[in-house]
């Protein structure tokens, strides 16, 4: 009975491992298309920071039905407070460039790794 429940226990951890590997990778994309959004419209803005900010809006987007917006919300607050920037044109670009590019380049992986 014991080794059942093990045994259970270790094909539910590995069945979420894929949330664990996408929230990781869309932390990563987003972190890294942020940090060059940033250098674009030259707003002071660290790679880990960027990674920081993309990882706490990827982890609130696990949120079923509502994480989508409450990820874009905090995506924008949260730069907001780290980077001083104005508001128009360059956080409202930043976020919007950033989150459109990582969804295509997440989309574009899994179209990699499906086939």
């Amino acid at each position: 009975m014991a080794a059942g429940g093990v045994i259970h226990i270790a094909l539910w951890n590995f069945k979420n491992m894929d949330v664990v590997i996408a929230f990781a990778i869309d932390a990563l994309i987003s972190g890294a298309i942020l940090w060059l959004a940033a250098k674009l419209t030259k707003v002071d803005l660290a790679f880990i920071t960027a990674v920081m900010v993309a990882g706490a809006s990827a982890l609130v987007g696990i949120i079923p039905s509502v994480g989508w917006l409450l990820s874009i919300i905090v995506f924008f607050l949260l730069l907001k407070q780290y980077t001083q920037a104005a508001i128009w044109p360059d956080l409202i670009l930043m976020v919007l460039v950033s989150k459109l590019v990582a969804l295509v380049a997440v989309f574009a992986l899994a179209g990699m790794v499906s086939a």
